[in-house]
């Protein structure tokens, strides 16, 4: 009678524990994207059309992951937040890598001009910082960064993160929100404009043809802005509600 009181106090508590160990467990904030940087972007709420080697994003509330390739032997995590972060330090960064190992080396160093948090050993950085207007950044790589790797790093982003511009009307994005290209030409973006229908069945997403208009096609694959070049190309667009082709627009 003992043991059997001692066997079931001992699976009580076990019980207990497990119920307050799931009531407390957290939701897992990531989403997995695979390549696809457009859902990524959805879930952030902000862009990163970096270009880089076997990219595997994932993403959060104000958070963009992306493991890459930088060589044979090296993967790199790239993480970039946007929001003000009020705890950034004297130089504006905030450490964002998710990585708390302590390194050796744990400084500032000042890279062309720019200001990076490095954390590794001496010629060689794991753990990378910095900010710039378009958000704060983190490099985090396991067999370890040289200076001539953030720089080549630095440049990926800098490429991303530039302006798009209409090269025949030299405008931004930013000064293309309510405008769009036609046949080289750029005009007002009307309320009645719709997505073609004709685009829709050949697998053009709203998102990457709307996108597209303001000079932005790094939410399309290459077959999507072949469709929408041969659109645009024929004319298609002269009716708001139809487009061109006797197929109406799509919803």
């Amino acid at each position: 009678m003992k043991k059997l009181s001692i066997l079931i106090l001992l699976f009580s508590a076990l019980s207990v524990g497990y119920l307050i160990q799931n009531s407390f467990a957290m939701p897992n904030p990531w989403v997995e994207c695979g390549n696809d940087v457009s859902c990524a972007a959805q879930k952030a709420g902000f862009n990163l059309p970096i270009r880089v080697k076997n990219p595997s994003f994932r993403a959060m509330d104000d958070m963009i992951e992306v493991h890459f390739s930088l060589s044979k032997n090296r993967e790199v995590c790239l993480r970039k937040s946007q929001l003000f972060k009020a705890d950034a330090d004297e130089y504006g960064i905030k450490d964002i890598s998710g990585v708390y190992n302590k390194y050796p080396v744990d400084k500032v160093i000042n890279i062309n001009g720019i200001m990076f948090h490095v954390k590794g050993e001496k010629n060689k950085f794991y753990v990378v910082n910095f900010a710039a207007e378009t958000g704060y950044y983190s490099f985090y790589c396991e067999k370890g960064l040289k200076i001539r790797d953030i720089k080549y790093l630095y440049k990926i982003l800098e490429e991303a993160e530039a302006p798009r511009f209409d090269y025949e009307n030299t405008l931004t994005i930013e000064q293309l929100q309510d405008l769009r290209r036609v046949d080289g030409i750029v005009e007002p973006v009307f309320t009645q404009d719709c997505f073609p229908k004709t685009l829709y069945q050949k697998g053009v997403t709203k998102d990457c043809f709307e996108r597209a208009n303001l000079g932005d096609d790094s939410f399309c694959t290459l077959s999507q802005i072949k469709y929408i070049k041969e659109y645009y190309k024929k004319g298609q667009n002269k009716d708001p509600l139809n487009d061109g082709s006797g197929n109406f627009c799509a919803n």
